[in-house]
């Protein structure tokens, strides 16, 4: 394979990605505003979870909404079906992520988490899996076979889950009057101070 393939097919591959986000925009509904404001106004922990890929992305949200002020928290959910499945209760939101629905761990842990009384929130490309029956809440992430590493590794539906959780963290956020000068004051190290206090101080945050 030459230089120019390479560059051809590595360019196609990041359109393709970029195309899937920009449907993943307009198919935004109603089960997306119900999502940010149940987290926004959720009175105990947020947990996220999920397998393979599904759990580095659940990870990743965990962070970004703890670090924008909710008592948010990634499980494993290895460990959760050994115990830590007690943790959810009334209160709480449990958002699961998995790609078919099908996982019969995250299904499990679904099922336990919606006996125990907690909100579950799921996540998945498909809208008629388990998962989806098992959710209060049903959060599509369509996938597009042209933006998935030989339309099955999950590369495009990553960005998608990413985006998705992206948006929710900044609008959450927003809901619960987290502003500037709390993100300087929690982000007290590197970068993201100097910026979030320059920012603050242009709007008297």
């Amino acid at each position: 394979m030459d230089d120019q393939t390479l560059l051809e097919q590595g360019r196609a591959l990041i359109r393709a990605e970029a195309e899937a986000l920009r449907l993943l925009a307009d198919t935004l509904d109603a089960s997306f505003v119900q999502t940010v404001n149940l987290v926004a106004a959720c009175t105990g922990c947020i947990i996220v979870t999920g397998a393979g890929t599904s759990g580095a992305m659940a990870k990743r949200l965990a962070h970004l909404l703890g670090s924008c002020g909710m008592k948010a928290f990634h499980i494993p959910v290895s460990d959760a079906l050994h115990g830590e499945s007690a943790i959810p209760g009334p209160g709480d939101v449990v958002l699961l992520m998995s790609k078919a629905g099908k996982s019969n761990d995250i299904n499990t842990l679904a099922r336990i988490a919606r006996e125990r009384g907690a909100t579950v929130i799921g996540w998945t490309a498909n809208a008629e899996s388990e998962l989806a029956s098992l959710s209060h809440v049903v959060n599509v992430i369509p996938t597009h076979n042209e933006a998935e590493g030989d339309a099955l590794l999950p590369f495009g539906s990553t960005l998608a889950a990413g985006a998705y959780g992206d948006a929710l963290t900044l609008l959450a956020k927003n809901l619960r009057g987290v502003n500037l000068a709390t993100l300087a004051q929690t982000h007290p190290l590197g970068g993201a101070n100097e910026l979030a206090r320059e920012k603050g101080d242009k709007q008297g945050q």
